[in-house]
């Protein structure tokens, strides 16, 4: 079964065809729930990324900041997953374009590095600059380039 069979699948299904004919309002509403959890997950992201790269809030710990980040970022993860969701099916099927896939390689990559590095960087009060640096670097790439390649996918 190809990919673009599995799309077409899930666009069929009983959940995607409601969601399909409820109102713009509803397709609306949905984008912007996605970019509320965008904003909430890269503003975690880049508050405890800044403070690795030693920028700004010095006198909070990272630890205690990653910590009082998480359910910003979590919370934006949970909002993105289940907006994009509302707004992939009832179209799943012209979903099968490269920057889908790029798009999903980013995000397992992003996810690899913040339950690997990230969690390693900010596990400690005063973590080795070296890590601290390269992992707020790479975190922010990671997760800017998700939202950037999101933004791709109207466009290819």
């Amino acid at each position: 079964m190809t990919t673009q069979a599995v799309f077409e699948s899930l666009q069929s299904t009983g959940l995607a065809n409601f969601l399909g004919h409820q109102n713009h309002w509803f397709g609306a509403l949905a984008q912007l729930l996605h970019i509320a959890g965008l904003i909430s997950l890269l503003s975690g992201i880049l508050l405890v990324s800044l403070r690795l790269l030693g920028v700004g809030l010095r006198e909070q710990s990272p630890r205690l900041l990653a910590r009082a980040a998480t359910p910003l970022i979590w919370g934006g993860a949970a909002l993105l997953f289940i907006s994009g969701a509302f707004i992939f099916l009832p179209s799943a099927g012209i979903y099968d374009k490269p920057a889908v896939w790029i798009k999903l390689a980013l995000i397992l990559a992003a996810l690899l590095v913040h339950f690997t590095l990230y969690r390693k960087a900010t596990s400690t009060d005063t973590p080795n600059p070296v890590l601290a640096r390269s992992t707020a670097v790479l975190t922010i790439v990671l997760w800017f380039s998700v939202g950037f390649a999101g933004r791709a996918i109207g466009f290819t």
